[in-house]
């Protein structure tokens, strides 16, 4: 998968890309809410609810600590490639990359929309 079209079809907005950068380049650490928050300047709840997209897409783990640590995860040797060409086309392409996320529908609109999603594995 392009970088850019995994941008568009799994980030919601740029502090979602922010903290999954941020945690997959300090692997395998596993960051707090407040950590995070530091880093990123957004409120904690704020920073609850996009670790809470991260973990429903599979791309970061919560621990079962208290309080919970989140980790970036690779799934396979194909995600961690594709991990790095997000991490270097944000680095190169930071105000394109930005602007094409700000352009998208809002969270709210995109997550009605997934809702409606069939997958082809849900009806055989």
């Amino acid at each position: 998968m392009d970088p850019y079209e995994f941008i568009l079809e799994k980030v919601d907005t740029v502090p979602h890309l922010e903290a999954l950068m941020l945690l997959w380049n300090s692997r395998p650490v596993g960051w707090t809410c407040a950590e995070l928050g530091s880093r990123l300047y957004i409120p904690l709840d704020k920073v609850g609810d996009l670790l809470r997209d991260l973990v429903r897409i599979q791309l970061i783990a919560e621990s079962p600590t208290e309080p919970p640590r989140y980790s970036y995860v690779a799934k396979n040797s194909e995600q961690d490639d594709l991990m790095r060409m997000v991490d270097s086309a944000y680095r190169q392409d930071l105000v394109r990359i930005s602007t094409m996320i700000h352009a998208k529908a809002s969270p709210g609109v995109r997550e009605f929309a997934r809702a409606f999603l069939f997958k082809k594995s849900d009806h055989q």
